[in-house]
């Protein structure tokens, strides 16, 4: 048998696998209530919708919807974009943006782009694991700066950015995956600011700001304040259409946009055309707005239905995120002994499942945490469920 050690190249060397994905098959188990997935509910599709238009745009447009098309993504859908990004009181062109096979693929396009190895990348404490995956994948060195609840930590990001002279910040200011927390406006303005006293670029990750569940949530982006053109915004449709339609996209420089079209290109030619074309359509007849207020109003009810579980049966053992938008809350145990990685095989023995925090964190801390979203299960499962981690723990 062939060994292909000496073949892989050394970013391959560097690949990671995620963490979250091992626990992919617990997911859709029905015998266990799952906690684990970050996969929005299918509840909130507009499947039937989609059925329609994806006829249409088949019978009606398929030397579009079926062919391959422009790398940085349908002209009206790039234009829609731009819209919605201004209307997030983002400026911007429809020549600021291309169209990418979900927002992960644009984590993976820029890092592509920018990263050098040996590049440092800084990142929250905890962070999105499919971020840090992009980067590792890169050979770049991940560093980790300090998060409470207002956000990132100004003082640890001005410490850490003078010694290490990153290249990268990468944030999720918006109801971040894990954490779940809102970033505070003026901690936004600090970080802008020292972004362009070191002179790094800032990812801004944005798969969450539409969805929010409670009064004077502001989700005003980083991207806005950007007088240099140093913020790269993504966004994604996977959390308020249906993550199936493999449709994201990229805001940035056109100066910068053109290097990211030629590594898309080389990636995959051009998104999807079919997803493209479902998405363009849907959003072109004035129905997302409605949609997202929808899912907003599906996921409220969950939110509260498991922050009270967690009251009433961790409220002397832990502490955990308001998540006032997103798809997550995230759970610190007061015991900093407790290794929640240690506890899962006894948990999903009781048909429970949760994500232990620990992957979460690049510096090796956080054992004593944990991930819980709110969007896969009935309120009588997660009440269920809350009630048998808090036996497992």
């Amino acid at each position: 048998m062939t060994s292909f050690e000496p073949f892989f190249s050394r970013d391959a060397n560097a690949f990671r696998p995620s963490a979250i994905r091992a626990f992919a098959k617990l997911v859709n188990d029905p015998r266990v209530i799952s906690f684990a997935g970050g996969s929005p509910n299918p509840d909130t599709f507009p499947a039937e919708r989609i059925g329609v238009i994806a006829e249409k745009v088949i019978r009606e447009r398929r030397n579009v919807a079926l062919q391959y098309g422009p790398t940085r993504g349908l002209p009206r859908l790039c234009e829609f974009i731009a819209n919605l990004c201004r209307s997030r009181t983002i400026e911007c062109t429809a020549d600021d943006v291309i169209v990418t096979t979900g927002s992960q693929q644009a984590l993976d396009l820029v890092a592509h782009t920018l990263l050098d190895p040996g590049d440092v990348v800084l990142v929250e404490l905890p962070t999105y694991i499919g971020g840090t995956s992009s980067f590792f994948a890169r050979s770049a060195k991940v560093v980790g700066v300090a998060q409470d609840d207002d956000g990132i930590v100004p003082e640890s990001l001005a410490e850490v950015a003078a010694r290490v002279k990153p290249k990268l910040l990468y944030t999720i200011a918006n109801f971040q995956n894990p954490s779940g927390r809102l970033m505070t406006q003026p901690r936004r303005d600090r970080v802008m600011e020292i972004a362009r006293e070191h002179d790094f670029l800032v990812i801004e990750d944005d798969p969450y700001g539409e969805l929010v569940y409670v009064e004077n949530a502001d989700t005003t982006p980083l991207k806005s304040r950007d007088r240099d053109s140093r913020v790269i915004y993504l966004g994604s449709f996977s959390k308020v259409l249906a993550p199936g339609l493999r449709c994201g996209f990229i805001v940035a420089s056109p100066a910068l946009q053109q290097r990211i079209e030629i590594a898309k290109q080389a990636a995959d030619l051009c998104s999807g055309m079919l997803d493209q074309s479902i998405v363009d359509e849907f959003c072109a007849a004035g129905e997302l707005a409605p949609q997202i207020e929808k899912v907003r109003d599906f996921y409220r009810g969950k939110r509260a239905t498991l922050l009270d579980a967690l009251e009433q049966h961790f409220a002397t053992k832990a502490k955990w995120t308001h998540a006032d938008g997103g798809l997550f809350t995230f759970l610190t145990f007061n015991d900093v002994d407790i290794d929640t990685s240690t506890r899962v095989e006894e948990a999903v023995k009781r048909g429970v499942a949760f994500i232990p925090g620990a992957p979460f964190f690049v510096d090796g801390s956080g054992r004593n945490t944990m991930r819980l979203t709110f969007a896969k299960e009935s309120d009588e499962r997660m009440r269920d469920g809350v009630a048998k981690l808090a036996s497992v723990f």
